[in-house]
């Protein structure tokens, strides 16, 4: 209950919306002026992919509009975790505050910065993989996984980074709880079949994922307070 009442909190809101206002201003006007070469370049790729021709013929049956839409859609979904990184340390506090009060470890704009880095580059990781597989998109039942393991792919390195960088080393809790993490990315990622809410997908999914290692981090210093 507590990650569905930080959603709503005002100063959650507050850095999720102006990230997102800028990812979708940021994205109009490079559809604005580049709509036509990403078409053509998207016909490119699938004209050179397995079964093109009749990958093709389904997508001359759609039209333009609405591929510009739909790649409009997900060049948005995709880059909310970059910028929402440049005001993530917001959205952890905040939530530290209200629910763990947990130290701070020493931190700076290096770290915050190196964040932003790890969002591109998992950005990256996702646009190839899209790139070279977005035909599965076309099989049904397949697509609903490869969804979700696309969105998994480019969400779940900036997550742990975001939820973690300011109170411990992410790349140990990524090692310690690696496979937890993936489950709940994944499973999560089921917000982004929902109209209008997946466009807030990235802040659930932070809210989610922070309060799971927050927790944990929580429940290991107790212990050790108990047991020194």
């Amino acid at each position: 209950m507590n990650v569905i009442k930080d959603l709503f909190d005002k100063r959650i809101l507050k850095y999720t919306i102006i990230p997102f206002v800028i990812d979708l201003i940021f994205w109009f006007i490079l559809f604005l002026f580049f709509s036509n070469n990403i078409i053509s370049f998207f016909i490119f790729l699938i004209n050179h992919l397995p079964f093109g021709e009749k990958f093709s013929e389904i997508v001359g049956n759609i039209s333009g509009v609405i591929l510009i839409s739909i790649f409009y859609y997900l060049a948005v979904i995709s880059t909310l975790g970059i910028f929402t990184s440049f005001f993530i340390d917001k959205i952890v506090l905040r939530i530290n505050e209200k629910s763990f009060n947990l130290p701070l470890r020493n931190s700076s704009f290096k770290d915050n910065f190196y964040g932003v880095l790890v969002s591109i580059k998992s950005f990256f990781v996702y646009l190839i993989i899209f790139i070279f597989t977005f035909y599965l998109y076309f099989i049904p039942i397949i697509n609903i996984f490869y969804h979700l393991f696309l969105m998994s792919v480019l969400n779940k390195k900036p997550l742990v980074f975001d939820s973690s960088y300011l109170f411990a080393n992410p790349k140990e809790i990524e090692k310690k709880y690696n496979f937890k993490i993936w489950i709940r990315v994944f499973l999560s990622s089921f917000i982004y079949f929902i109209p209008f809410i997946s466009l807030f997908g990235y802040t659930f999914q932070l809210v989610f994922i922070t309060h799971f290692i927050l927790k944990n981090l929580k429940e290991n210093n107790d212990l050790q307070s108990h047991t020194s």
